[in-house]
Formats: structure tokens, sequence, C-alpha cells
């Protein structure tokens, strides 16, 4: 994963480890996921019968509500669905994740402005 970061010209020391975050999710309002599949897939640490079991994963479905960006339902590269995107508190946005988080973004900076 944090090749695919670093290819995004993320800085590594912006980078968190999955053991040192993971803990936070439970805690965390939104999660925000993009573009990812068997990342963020609880069948990695819920069934034992999955292609993916015992895969470290980001347990971004601990978070109160998921919110994920994708171009289409299409499985990742273990071929299996993600159970993540059907779950009662992930919303699914299907779309250009460039265009959504620009939006979000821009929604986000006129309601600071707006409370402040």
């Amino acid at each position: 994963m944090n090749v695919l970061l670093a290819e995004a010209n993320i800085p590594y020391d912006r980078l968190i480890e999955l053991d040192d975050i993971n803990s936070e999710f439970p805690m965390t309002d939104v999660a925000l996921v993009i573009g990812a599949n068997d990342v963020v897939n609880p069948a990695a640490r819920d069934d034992k019968t999955s292609p993916i079991a015992g895969m470290p994963i980001l347990n971004a479905d601990k978070a109160r509500t998921v919110m994920v960006i994708k171009r289409g339902m299409n499985p990742g590269f273990a071929g299996i669905e993600n159970e993540l995107y059907y779950l009662d508190h992930t919303l699914m946005l299907f779309g250009d994740a460039k265009g959504f988080v620009t939006s979000l973004v821009k929604e986000l900076a006129a309601s600071i402005r707006v409370a402040a």
C-alpha cells in the first residue's frame, strides 16, 4: 500500500503504520476509502474460509461511518466481493475520486466559513 501512496506523491513521513492506525478506527466518525478493495475487506479478519483470510487490513469498517469512492462494484485483486460495501454504515459513492474529494473539500470549507 505504501508504494501506491508514494506514487500519489504522499510523503512517507505522513504515513501511519497499519498496526498503529487500526486502533483508531472505532473512535473515528468518518473513514474515507478511495478505490481500495481487499485492503479494507473485513472478510480477511472475519471469514476463515476467505481467500484473503489472515491478510492484514485497515479496519475501516470499525469507523462510525465509512464513505467509499469507487468507479464500480468490481472485486479487487482477490476476485471476491467486499463485505464492507454492504454494511449499513457504509456509503458508496460511484465516480471519479478526484472530483468527489474536490467537492467534499469545497463543502467542508464552506461549512466552516458558515459556522465561523
